[in-house]
């Protein structure tokens, strides 16, 4: 009988600790290059909790500003980058104020 406690015991340890939420796969960085006037990549998918950051590698300034107005860079000069993390699902689009042509999105699972 007590073996079959101890077992019993044994295996409720193993599924709380299988249910923990600090063993949920980690949020993850993910890069975006803004080059010869283009993000890149132009499309992005990551998951929700996700952070994205963006660095011109560009001779001249640029920003990063959602469609949405949910994210907004300040200006950014060669060199120096800008992050956002990502909360929800979705579509987000996004470009460059200086330079509407440039485009990008990034898909939230």
């Amino acid at each position: 009988m007590r073996a079959l406690t101890l077992v019993t015991i044994f295996f409720a340890c193993l599924m709380i600790a299988a249910d923990k939420p600090g063993d949920k796969k980690a949020s993850q960085r993910h890069e975006v290059s803004i080059n010869s006037l283009q993000f890149k990549p132009v499309t992005l998918k990551i998951k929700a909790g996700d952070t994205v950051v963006w660095t011109n590698n560009d001779d001249r300034d640029h920003t990063v500003a959602a469609k949405d107005g949910s994210f907004k860079s300040d200006n950014l000069k060669p060199g120096e980058t800008f992050e956002h993390t990502f909360a929800k699902s979705g579509k987000f689009a996004y470009g460059c104020s200086y330079h509407p042509r440039m485009k990008g999105e990034i898909d939230v699972e």
